[in-house]
Formats: structure tokens, sequence, C-alpha cells
């Protein structure tokens, strides 16, 4: 793994110009704000596949399939703007562990390749053609027992490494937040799901992955009058050798510490 960071741009949705952002970059991180009215919910239902509708209507919170739904709308109408269709015919399917992407047809001429994450009002997506990318995002908040918790999430480098950044003055939530983001980046671009959270606390990353911590994404502006701060990071996997993937000898250690108990996904 390296840390060189990668070139990062940055755009707030509704943007002009995505594809030509996109070719000045190496990842693209686009924000928007998953609010919205009961109009724009309706238009949003309209672009959802099958699949997705019936995700949509077995969310029981309306808050949380709100959000859903635009995000997927939200979604399409970027990819949309970066491969020159419109956003409801965008295709797109989920891969293993669930996480979305382009569907083939649409992939392979664009190399284009995507992650979505989400807090609680707040959306990013990271497009690429590097290779396989995992976005994260969560809200800055306090954490009480941080060390009990960073001690059972993180490995030796990760958890040295926290306490030299709080011992230099940084905030114990904010550093906690920085490394768990970078953590879930990573199992997103290496495409491993929960199952890869043992061998990376074990010390293993792939040939070819980059991350690059967000402290600084640009937010749509309801979601900066609300004054929150995000921690945020990106990761890019140029080589996909899944056979070098250590397999885990304890499934019960794949299990995260659950640390955002009022976000229901919907990635």
């Amino acid at each position: 793994m390296t840390d060189a960071s990668l070139r990062i741009g940055f755009a707030v949705w509704p943007h002009a110009s995505l594809a030509a952002l996109l070719s000045g970059c190496e990842v693209l991180v686009c924000s928007a704000s998953l609010g919205g009215n009961a109009d724009l919910v309706a238009r949003a239902l309209t672009t959802l596949d099958p699949t997705e509708r019936e995700r949509f209507d077995r969310y029981e919170n309306r808050d949380v399939a709100r959000r859903f739904a635009v995000g997927r709308l939200r979604l399409r109408e970027m990819l949309g703007a970066v491969l020159g269709i419109p956003a409801a015919a965008v295709p797109i399917h989920l891969g293993l562990h669930g996480k979305p992407a382009l569907a083939r047809i649409a992939a392979q001429p664009s190399g284009v390749r995507f992650s979505v994450a989400h807090c609680d009002e707040l959306l990013l997506v990271a497009i690429t053609r590097l290779g396989e990318v995992g976005v994260d995002v969560e809200r800055v908040r306090p954490i009480e027992r941080w060390a009990r918790m960073a001690d059972r999430v993180f490995g030796p480098n990760d958890r040295a490494e926290i306490g030299r950044q709080i011992a230099s003055g940084d905030e114990p939530s904010t550093v906690f937040f920085r490394h768990w983001c970078r953590g879930e980046a990573e199992l997103k671009a290496i495409g491993s799901g929960i199952s890869g959270l043992s061998a990376r606390r074990d010390g293993w990353h792939p040939t070819g992955l980059q991350v690059t911590e967000l402290s600084a994404v640009p937010l749509p502006d309801d979601l900066v009058a609300d004054g929150e701060r995000y921690e945020a990071a990106v990761a890019v996997c140029a080589s996909r050798d899944s056979g070098a993937f250590p397999r885990i000898a304890d499934p019960s250690q794949a299990r995260t510490p659950r640390i955002t108990p009022t976000n229901a996904s919907t990635a």
C-alpha cells in the first residue's frame, strides 16, 4: 500500500461539467444532499429498477427510504453526466458483497468505476478510471471510550498511528473516524467486504492500493448550514489479485463493531 496522494477532484452536485472534471484528475469525488420533498422522491422512483423499487418498498423508516431513492437518482445523474447518457438509462447492479457497480455493457467501453458512501443526509460518490475504487464518510461525533473501541477495530500499526496523532494534539474522535474511513474505503476498493477486516488488521494490503484522506470535502449548501464536520477517505486498487487475499480463520473476527446505530444502509 502507498499513501502517495491521489489527484482528487471535487464537485458538489448538480454540476455542469463532471466529465471534464474527471478527465483532469485521477478520482472525482462528488457530494450531494439526500434531502428532498415528495415530488423529488416520486421522480427518483421512476429511475429505480425493479430490484431497487422492491428494496425501497421494504424500508419501514421513511427517511431511510427517501435517502435510498434520492441517492440512486443522484448517483444515476452523476454517472449519466460522465457517460453522456440519460440518468434513467444508467444500468446499476449489485456486485460481490452488495457493492453497486455499472452493468458490464456500460462499464467496458467507459472504464468507469464508482463507489458510494453516505452519512445521514450526505451522499459521496467517487468516480475513477484507474481501477476499483472505494469511498467512505462519517460524521465526526464524540465516542465514549474511544481507546477501547480503537483497540477492538484497528491493528497495531493503525493503533500506534492513532496514538501519535492524538498525542500531537488532534481530537480523538476526529482521528478515530479518519482511520475508520480509511479502512472502510480500502475494503470497498479491494472488494472484500467485511470479510477483509481481519486481514487488514493483520497489516495485509494488496499490491497497487492507494488511499487518500479527505478532510475537507465540499458540501451542499443545506449541509454546510448544519455545521457538521465529516471525515472521509477514498481508495483505489489497480490490482484485483483475489487469489492473494488471505482467508479468515475465524469468521467471527469479521464482525465490525457497530458505531453508527442510527444509520441504515442505503448504498
